[in-house]
């Protein structure tokens, strides 16, 4: 009986894997992630994450400075790649500090939400 136990517990693990990997359903909110990296200047980079494959491919990110005493400026955009993975290499004029957003969107039915980097000091 005890390998039967085993056994149980691998297959409860198994059904759990797929299911935290598998598509949203139509209409579901699903959260997303997106990092940001800024080693001393251009290039930045970074990835948007997401449990639903459909929310990580073809994000818009923006690139925006985080100034004090005033909105967020919007400094560049790109798309992600089929992996989440983004590039910006463009110089950034007078901005301090910086933050990247992915925005809101619907991808194959489900709603992926909108998210912020943690805001970056150049």
């Amino acid at each position: 009986m005890k390998g039967t136990g085993r056994f149980s517990a691998a297959l409860a693990a198994s059904a759990c894997a797929v299911a935290m990997a598998a598509p949203a359903r139509a209409g579901e909110s699903v959260a997303s992630a997106v990092t940001l990296k800024v080693a001393g200047g251009p290039p930045f980079h970074g990835r948007v994450t997401s449990k639903d494959p459909a929310c990580v491919a073809n994000r818009k990110v923006v690139l925006i400075e985080v100034a004090p005493g005033r909105g967020p400026i919007d400094l560049a955009d790109n798309r992600t790649n089929g992996e989440g993975k983004w590039v910006f290499s463009s110089q950034l004029q007078g901005a301090t500090v910086v933050q990247a957003k992915v925005s809101r969107s619907k991808a194959s039915g489900a709603v992926c939400r909108s998210a912020r980097s943690a805001a970056k000091q150049l």
